[in-house]
């Protein structure tokens, strides 16, 4: 593993260390940060690897990332990075950026036969026979000093990450699945991909929403907003502003009174004046705006027709995923699976992931026509496990 230069602390060597990246055209990145008590993450530390040089900054010394944070928003470099979604949401919140030419080896793992979801140190070792140390998974990144079990957790996180990459992209080439990699990370992590929380959205992510009628859901949708602005601007954890049952509560009973709004279980007991009627103001305001109605469930007797196909759907997808050494997960969901034929027995779903593409190709024709009658599904002894039988 190639040694990493002593921590960088200051502006201008963050600044060459860019400037080497832009000319390489290329580099490998990961953040260590701290994300218990806060909104956005902290970041402690960010590892960098241009080619065999491997950088460790340190933003707690005072090193600003300003200029990586440019890097990952360059479309002429190529940013490595590993099961980024975390890191990118930091980007997101601390300086506006978006990635422009990512490659997540995660995300292109599993279009190659090495399943979806593996960790870096299972990849490595299964594609390069690199082992890392596992001592420091779980430790904090803000103490300083750092140890030097630390640093040297930290170096090994991008050490190898390049030439990682490099085989993941021929092995993808030699099996013809690069445009499916490319897609793929268009969908994660391109223009509208959602890498930090939109206040007026943050409502779906409320646990018990789906119970409200559409009026309240209307009203929930402004106290979550109210609360996602108020935790991101004092850094807190939205939980801890307000939890999740307490602003469904809210959001059924309305409450128009400070005394009110006091006597709602959960509410924060030193909650500050102008927070209690931030979110009164929200209640009143969501009490005017239209209802927010969810979609409505299939007919009947589309739901007694799903019992059945779904499972078979979902049969399907992993027996033709399978028989090409291609994750599943990567192909659709259980409920994108259910959907696409629930849409398929009403007419069709063109718009949807599974109605275009080489989703398609691959599983959303033989899903049309599993909705159909048109194709009958049995078990084999060997695989793919799975007879396909046109009818008709």
């Amino acid at each position: 593993m190639p040694a990493a230069s002593p921590s960088l602390t200051t502006p201008a060597q963050v600044d060459a260390l860019a400037a080497r990246a832009r000319e390489a055209g290329r580099l490998a990145m990961d953040l260590e940060f701290m994300w218990e008590r806060t909104y956005a993450p902290i970041p402690c530390l960010a590892q960098v690897a241009v080619g065999p040089e491997v950088a460790l900054v340190d933003p707690v010394a005072g090193a600003p990332l300003d200029a990586l944070a440019e890097l990952v928003a360059d479309p002429a470099v190529e940013v490595v990075m590993h099961a980024p979604s975390a890191d990118l949401t930091l980007l997101a919140l601390a300086f506006g950026t978006r990635p422009a030419n990512l490659f997540d080896t995660q995300t292109a793992a599993g279009f190659v036969g090495l399943g979806a979801g593996q960790s870096l140190a299972t990849l490595l070792d299964r594609v390069l026979k690199v082992r890392l140390a596992k001592t420091e998974g779980y430790t904090d990144w803000a103490r300083r000093p750092l140890s030097a079990a630390q640093l040297d957790y930290a170096a090994a996180d991008v050490s190898h990450l390049l030439r990682l990459a490099d085989t993941l992209i021929e092995r993808a080439s030699t099996r013809g699945r690069l445009e499916w990699v490319a897609e793929e990370h268009e969908r994660r992590f391109g223009p509208g991909a959602r890498l930090a929380p939109e206040p007026g959205e943050s409502w779906r992510r409320v646990k018990g929403q789906g119970r409200l009628s559409p009026a309240d859901r209307a009203v929930l949708a402004r106290a979550a907003a109210w609360r996602e602005r108020e935790a991101r601007r004092r850094d807190r954890p939205t939980q801890w502003v307000v939890p999740d049952r307490t602003l469904v509560e809210v959001a059924r009973r309305r409450p128009a009174t400070v005394q009110a709004l006091l006597a709602e279980r959960g509410i924060p007991e030193r909650m500050r004046a102008e927070d209690l009627q931030g979110l009164l103001a929200a209640v009143r305001d969501g009490a005017g705006d239209p209802p927010i109605a969810m979609p409505p469930p299939p007919p009947p007797a589309v739901q007694a027709r799903m019992e059945v196909l779904g499972p078979l759907g979902q049969v399907l997808v992993a027996a033709r995923a399978g028989a090409i050494d291609l994750a599943p997960s990567l192909v659709a969901t259980r409920d994108e699976v259910e959907g696409y034929l629930a849409a398929a027995i009403d007419g069709g779903a063109p718009d949807h992931p599974l109605g275009r593409g080489w989703r398609h190709a691959l599983v959303g024709e033989a899903l049309v026509a599993l909705a159909e009658g048109r194709l009958s599904l049995a078990p084999t002894p060997s695989a793919p496990f799975l007879a396909e039988i046109p009818i008709g």
